[in-house]
């Protein structure tokens, strides 16, 4: 059965509140279980749209959880996130892959992405890298400088 985008959605945010789901397979499997069937790529686009990340929770075990929007967008968290997430950067023209802790990757690509960094157009997240690419070979300098201030 198909569901709406905005009750698929709500359903989402329902399981992940109450089992603990770490991937996208995962969550297709649980709505699949409850009649609905949907793609991967629909599960991609919900996850982003509902600012949902793959992090540790409080016992140590990886799962999806929701990004709260009024704690989770200040840019000082952006470079806290740095500071405690980012192991080194490395500029490739206007890309910069960031590597990061084991398993920080999406948390700290989602708050670059939450923050609309002006030097950012888009990141690609991992388990432990994140490629940030940039606007310009000069937004990529600018943003390398910042990023290496941070982590040392």
């Amino acid at each position: 059965m198909a569901l709406k985008k905005k009750a698929r959605q709500a359903l989402i945010l329902d399981i992940l509140n109450h089992q603990v789901i770490d991937s996208q397979e995962d969550l297709m499997k649980a709505l699949e279980r409850m009649g609905y069937e949907v793609t991967q790529a629909t599960i991609s686009r919900d996850i982003k749209e509902l600012r949902v990340v793959r992090r540790a929770d409080k016992h140590g075990q990886n799962r999806y959880q929701v990004l709260l929007e009024n704690v989770e967008t200040t840019p000082n968290l952006v470079i806290e996130g740095v500071k405690t997430m980012a192991t080194g950067a490395t500029q490739v023209e206007f890309i910069i892959s960031v590597k990061t802790t084991p398993g920080s990757g999406n948390r700290l690509a989602a708050l670059i992405d939450a923050n609309q960094i002006d030097e950012v157009v888009s990141t690609i997240a991992g388990h432990d890298t994140i490629h940030v690419l940039c606007k310009s070979k000069a937004a990529s300098d600018s943003l390398i400088n910042k990023l290496i201030t941070w982590i040392e």
